[in-house]
């Protein structure tokens, strides 16, 4: 995918030392793509410092989505994904105020990662139509967004 749609290359691979990254088909493939392959020492998340910070944003986000708006736990999947978008929309400092939804496009113009949805509201009712089998039957079933 990155090579496809942003045209470069992987050159390292940095990953925390969890075992399931350790196997021969991860250190052959590597070998074979000269990517350099790199990991974290054991019990030390501080090394892993970008991601952590990155990983409990996102948490953060989720867990004020889902509070606020009274949603079931089962639903943090969702509330996961809502909290990258709504991220990826953010300014930030970093960005000199720009959203990350406005730097990658010039960074690269040729990808079509993003849609231009608007956010809908996170734990709202919603409405899914039906198609019913009579003319007594509901017509939609009532979701949460």
């Amino acid at each position: 995918m990155i090579q496809s749609q942003f045209q470069t290359k992987v050159q390292i691979l940095k990953t925390n030392n969890a075992k399931e990254y350790f196997n021969s088909s991860l250190n052959t493939y590597c070998l074979n793509q000269d990517i350099i392959y790199i990991s974290s020492c054991v019990n030390t998340p501080q090394q892993n410092g970008v991601t952590e910070r990155k990983n409990r944003h996102l948490l953060e986000v989720a867990r004020s989505l889902m509070l606020s708006t009274h949603v079931p736990k089962k639903f943090w999947g969702e509330a996961v994904l809502t909290a990258t978008y709504l991220i990826n929309r953010m300014s930030s400092k970093v960005l000199n105020f720009r959203t990350p939804s406005q730097v990658l496009p010039q960074a690269f113009p040729h990808t079509k990662l993003l849609s231009s949805l608007d956010p809908k509201v996170f734990g709202c009712l919603v409405f899914v139509h039906i198609h019913h089998k009579g003319k007594l039957d509901s017509a939609s079933l009532k979701c949460i967004l």
